[in-house]
């Protein structure tokens, strides 16, 4: 019985689950290549020649989309980010600490500003 939904529990029946983890967190959320020639893909230096292998045996070669694109942590960072901007971070502040560019930052901000109703965003001096 596999834990993974579709094409990800496909892949995990062929190589386990902690493999198909690592592909996920690296590649989830986006088209992947499943190579005829094992050694030197990018998916063999992700899981290894030998879990290519098996996973050529049961796909075949060609494109293939994977799920789980939560799995390579974007709603995680940024769920950290909306949080440290709560608690009066600075937009470099967050941006360093999440891995993320100033922009997004600014983004969420304004996203958590509108959730709050404000017109404007709040400066860390005008707050109570």
């Amino acid at each position: 019985m596999t834990q993974l939904p579709g094409i990800a529990g496909q892949i995990e029946e062929a190589i386990g689950l902690d493999l198909t983890v690592r592909l996920l967190k690296r590649r989830g959320g986006c088209e992947i290549h499943i190579p005829r020639r094992v050694a030197g893909s990018m998916l063999a230096e992700i899981i290894g020649d030998e879990a290519t292998a098996r996973v050529v045996d049961t796909l075949g070669p060609g494109k293939v989309l994977l799920p789980c694109g939560h799995l390579r942590g974007q709603f995680a960072r940024r769920e950290d980010a909306r949080r440290m901007l709560r608690a009066g971070a600075s937009l470099q502040q967050v941006a360093l600490a999440c891995d993320m560019h100033t922009r997004t930052v600014s983004r969420l901000r304004a996203e958590i500003e509108l959730e709050r109703g404000a017109r404007q965003p709040t400066l860390p001096f005008d707050r109570t």
